[in-house]
């Protein structure tokens, strides 16, 4: 839910800021005499660029703290190859799911999932626990537009008007 409200957030303001920019433009558009001597005065309500400075505010922030599963971590001679043949099994096993490979000396590591919450994080790791055993939770800053772009998994939609009812009285 919260990743929902937060990406609904950051369109929400992307939106409102283009619309503002717009809107002050056609404002000052309309405010110039036509060569016909016309002038059309724009009212603005009350708060209005209170507002639009707030959605600006809101679109400044780039990165949230979040949480990632570390399902890989090696600092062996051939940690980099390993933590990539892990990167590569990862993303074809689930696609839906962002994996970063990361270089924090003197370890390789490859952390998956975009989790604002350490509960998400925990769902996540129960998820790969199985083929990744060692799994872990790491604190990690997420750029908003790794949120923004999480892969969707794909669902089976059922056809509601495919179903047969049989009513009997």
């Amino acid at each position: 839910m919260n990743r929902l409200f937060l990406i609904f957030m950051f369109v929400a303001c992307s939106i409102a800021t283009a619309m503002a920019q717009s809107v002050e433009n056609k404002c000052l558009e309309l405010s110039e005499y036509s060569p016909e001597g016309a002038r059309v005065m724009v009212l603005e309500e009350e708060g209005v660029r209170d507002a639009v400075r707030a959605v600006e505010q809101q679109r400044r922030i780039t990165t949230v703290n979040g949480f990632r599963v570390v399902i890989f971590s090696d600092n062996g001679q051939y940690a980099g190859d390993a933590a990539q043949e892990v990167l590569e099994a990862f993303t074809a096993a689930y696609p839906h799911i962002n994996a970063y490979l990361v270089y924090e000396s003197p370890y390789f590591k490859v952390s998956v999932g975009d989790c604002l919450t350490m509960e998400e994080a925990q769902m996540l790791m129960a998820r790969l626990v199985n083929r990744y055993p060692n799994a872990f939770p790491k604190r990690e800053i997420i750029k908003v537009e790794e949120l923004a772009n999480v892969r969707s998994e794909r669902i089976e939609l059922v056809d509601t008007l495919a179903v047969d009812v049989e009513i009997k009285m």
